[in-house]
């Protein structure tokens, strides 16, 4: 009992020292695909820790494999905007007929659940806004490494 006792406490001290609220199985994964015109073609991942993996094809400042550790608040205020925005009630599609944009595909995996949405034309709002978050990590120029 009292080995027990011990290892609660010593897991539970653990779990406080570890500044991630989401673990490495977590990840949002971001695909861009191309348009007739110079749109940024990419894919990106992150995982609950911060690990970052950008894989530039075209049209972007980064191009081939490129790695980064997000910080933990970073991290934790991506992960949390995804759960607070319901993630799993959004559609699995948005499209219409028109020509010419790129598709953005998003996909979010938890523990509970993985949901890829295929975003063409008319997401909602606070899908955008996600997407926006995402964008702008991939994105940035600092601290990636080859």
């Amino acid at each position: 009992m009292k080995k027990l006792l011990y290892l609660m406490a010593f897991a539970t001290l653990f779990a406080a020292c570890n500044p991630h609220h989401f673990d490495a199985n977590t990840f949002i994964h971001f695909k861009k695909d191309p348009c007739f015109g110079v749109c940024p073609v990419y894919s990106f991942k992150v995982d609950g820790t911060g690990k970052a993996t950008f894989n530039g094809v075209r049209n972007t400042a980064k191009i081939g494999t490129w790695n980064r550790q997000l910080t933990p608040e970073a991290t934790n205020a991506l992960f949390e905007a995804f759960e607070a925005s319901n993630f799993e009630q959004f559609k699995d599609t948005y499209t219409a007929q028109v020509t010419d944009l790129p598709t953005t595909w998003v996909t979010y995996k938890t523990a509970a659940f993985e949901k890829t949405i295929k975003d063409y034309y008319g997401a909602p709002l606070l899908l955008k806004q996600l997407e926006k978050m995402v964008e702008t990590i991939a994105e940035e120029e600092t601290d990636w490494k080859r």
